[in-house]
């Protein structure tokens, strides 16, 4: 099956967050921990979402920021402290009624390993470990946190014959 077919069926896209939607670092100060999400990202995922798509998180860490950036894209789902995030995969496929084969999943560390095998597509960020090449269908040129998530849905919604439906609003 071509990268072109498999991009056809993807209903949802599932994100980690720490290397993927941030550059994979948090910063402390007192008890609030800090990230920065590229905000082209955020534009993207909104853009996906109206194109009928599922956007969610899947994070092996939680945090408020998470929440918080979730609830303000309107993201389908997010999910946190998934230590095992296959076992957190597949809840997300029961609860929202998916296939593995419908979702496209983004990841940059070994941990993501699991549910990227599963997913119809598997996406490696730019700067992610190498050994996700074993089992991504492709690595961004982006890094994670700098627009790689952004660079995907573009992808992906080229591939669907949807990108010029949800710029059409951009061009008048």
């Amino acid at each position: 099956m071509t990268r072109s077919d498999k991009l056809r069926k993807i209903k949802a896209v599932v994100l980690d967050v720490d290397g993927v939607l941030t550059d994979g670092r948090a910063g402390f100060g007192g008890e609030n921990e800090i990230k920065f999400f590229h905000l082209r990202d955020g534009h993207w995922m909104k853009l996906a979402i109206r194109a009928g798509l599922k956007v969610g998180l899947l994070s092996g860490r939680g945090a408020k920021a998470n929440r918080q950036r979730a609830g303000e894209l309107g993201l389908s789902f997010c999910y946190e402290n998934c230590k095992d995030k296959l076992e957190a995969f597949e809840k997300m496929l029961a609860e929202q009624g998916l296939s593995a084969e419908e979702c496209l999943y983004m990841g940059d560390d070994v941990i993501d390993m699991p549910p990227m095998r599963r997913a119809g597509v598997g996406v490696v960020v730019a700067d992610g470990v190498p050994e996700l090449d074993e089992v991504a269908l492709w690595r961004t040129e982006t890094p994670g946190g700098h627009g790689a998530v952004a660079e995907v849905i573009r992808i992906l919604l080229a591939g669907q014959d949807k990108l010029d439906g949800v710029l059409e609003r951009y061009r008048r």
